[in-house]
């Protein structure tokens, strides 16, 4: 919606970013309340001593934080292109949100990225029962 927003821009079409930035800021509310969640969720495992590692709890607390400032910017870029909607200008203060919201989402998307990155599955190995593991043998 970002990118749609700043297209809008580009091309002259005030009332479309408008409409994007509008449709963002419920998308980054809903974001920056599920990331909230996850910090949460994260300090709960680590009130009830479960093992965290350092990162388990910094990655949550950037997220939120992250998706909390790209909402404070959607919410600022839009109500500074409400006033001018009839006039097919756009104010500075929109323009610097704009590309501000752009520029944290790339930042958003590094994080993201890294995080993933450093993720570390879990192998597990399935051990069958004595018994099917005979049964195996003796079937070759």
């Amino acid at each position: 919606m970002v990118v749609a927003a700043a297209f809008a821009d580009r091309s002259g079409s005030a009332t479309f970013a408008f409409y994007a930035l509008l449709a963002l800021v419920v998308v980054a509310a809903v974001t920056a309340l599920s990331s909230y969640g996850d910090l949460l969720e994260a300090q709960d495992r680590l009130t009830r001593s479960e093992p965290l590692s350092p990162d388990e709890l910094a990655w949550p607390k950037l997220q939120a934080l992250l998706w909390a400032v790209l909402l404070g910017l959607a919410v600022l870029g839009a109500s500074a292109r409400a006033p001018a909607l009839g006039q097919g200008v756009v104010p500075g203060v929109a323009e610097t949100a704009l590309i501000a919201s752009l520029l944290l989402l790339c930042v958003e998307g590094g994080v993201e990225l890294y995080a993933q990155s450093r993720h570390v599955p879990v192998v597990r190995r399935v051990v069958a029962p004595p018994v099917e593991r005979q049964r195996r043998r003796e079937a070759a």
